[in-house]
């Protein structure tokens, strides 16, 4: 193949070191050594049983809890009637004392909000696992079992 061989004095060590004659000298004597593809037959096939995660170990594949589902479920739920509510008292349907208005419709709001977000997410996961949607997994969501 060609190979030269160069000697490389690092730290006061010298070393030999082979060379292509395809190598490029960029300047000042740095060395750029340039690489072949292997062959297609030494590449691993990917299947080898070594490396392959059994089907109950696989975090992708593993179903979340019952804890997790409902609780997902039970955030947009909770969420909802809190947003409900607030959208019910700003357009006049249910009437809310004055003196307690200004806190609770800001609560309503915002703990509508804070339910609301992370039901959805965990719902929204669920619905697309569900279904099949390429890229979607059960590992996307995290996990409230003990």
């Amino acid at each position: 193949r060609g190979e030269k061989a160069r000697h490389v004095r690092i730290s006061g060590v010298t070393m030999t070191k082979n060379f292509s004659e395809q190598s490029v000298s960029m300047g000042a004597g740095v060395q750029r050594r340039t690489f072949t593809r292997l062959d297609t037959l030494d590449e691993p096939s990917g299947d080898d049983p070594r490396f392959t995660m059994p089907a109950h170990m696989d975090p992708r594949l593993r179903k979340p809890g019952k804890k997790t589902v409902a609780l997902g479920v039970g955030l947009t739920f909770v969420g909802s009637i809190l947003l409900g509510c607030y959208l019910l008292w700003y357009f006049g349907f249910m009437p809310i004392p004055d003196d307690e208005e200004r806190g609770t419709s800001l609560a309503l709001l915002v703990l509508g909000c804070i339910t609301l977000a992370p039901g959805l997410y965990v719902t929204t996961i669920l619905a697309a696992v569900w279904r099949g949607i390429p890229g979607f997994t059960y590992e996307m969501i995290p996990s409230f079992e003990d």
